[in-house]
């Protein structure tokens, strides 16, 4: 009789082990808030929730992108970079830090972690060009691929300083001066697209479209900022579709504009296929933009 019932204790205490570990712990979120409590496309930011857990007991952890943390995807909207849980003075607190790709409204994945169900958590982005205001925030640091910066602010960068060194005091002394210091600039503003465009066109054959890409966005919108509108490094796609026709100097330029950076940020971040005959297109209308503005640009100087 003894044998026996220590026999069904044994199972009974096999399958409630067994139970209790097939339903994961789930956490319930009391309180959410970020920090920053306004952040950007592409700017880190950290979801603070303090929660109760239901179904079962959590142990803190905290886990990193590459070393426990599920990895979603090279283009994954939006990035995950940690994900921590701990005992904090008013009880379990909650830590994700992320990086949103998109400038609208969307959502954190639901997780399942070391035992422990976190639910999807809702977030929204805040634009760069406030509701009612015409000027962006200062523009946002972007990366680019490893040597495209010895490019595309090496030379230009030495360029416009010796530039400035030369014709400085002329531009200040002399009237006429500033007026030749402005189609300076203007070619010199213009050969530094093609030079990167020049560049692009000989790695495309072995070159990532995502690299290639972001190389040829980068350049085109340092043209922008240098020639016609100084906030163009910080605005999206959609955000420069929405300025005035009156801004740039061909009609149609900021609708081509817009389109050209919406197919770059595709294949960087949506993971639409791009071939080589598609990135030659892409820097024959680069080419095309820039010869259109200059030639309404200098008709005015």
């Amino acid at each position: 009789m003894r044998r026996l019932l220590f026999t069904l204790g044994l199972c009974l205490g096999f399958f409630g082990l067994s139970g209790s570990g097939a339903w994961a712990a789930t956490a319930k979120v009391d309180h959410l808030s970020f920090l920053p409590v306004t952040f950007h496309v592409g700017e880190e930011a950290e979801a603070f929730a303090l929660v109760h857990i239901e179904g079962g007991e959590a142990q803190a952890f905290a886990v990193k992108a590459g070393e426990g943390l599920p990895s979603p995807g090279p283009h994954a909207d939006p990035e995950l970079r940690s994900v921590s849980i701990g005992k904090g003075r008013e009880g379990w607190e909650l830590r994700i830090r992320f990086v949103p790709w998109s400038p609208e409204a969307s959502r954190l994945p639901a997780l399942e972690l070391r035992g422990l169900s976190i639910p999807s958590l809702a977030y929204e982005v805040s634009p760069v060009l406030r509701r009612g205001e015409g000027e962006p925030s200062p523009p946002k640091a972007q990366l680019d691929p490893p040597g495209s910066a010895l490019y595309l602010y090496g030379f230009a960068g030495l360029a416009i300083f010796l530039a400035f060194l030369v014709f400085a005091s002329a531009a200040w002394l002399i009237p006429s001066a500033s007026r030749l210091l402005a189609r300076r600039k203007a070619a010199q503003a213009r050969r530094d697209l093609g030079r990167s465009l020049a560049w692009l066109a000989k790695e495309k054959a072995r070159a990532r479209p995502e690299d290639f890409y972001a190389v040829l966005a980068r350049a085109f919108r340092l043209y922008l900022a240098a020639r016609i509108l100084p906030s163009a490094p910080a605005l999206t796609p959609r955000e420069l579709a929405g300025l005035g026709e009156d801004v740039f100097p061909v009609p149609g330029l900021r609708d081509e504009a817009a389109a050209l950076l919406a197919e770059s940020d595709a294949v960087r971040y949506t993971g639409l296929e791009a071939g080589p005959a598609m990135m030659g297109e892409a820097l024959t209308r680069a080419a095309r933009l820039g010869d259109a503005a200059e030639e309404a640009l200098n008709d005015g100087l």
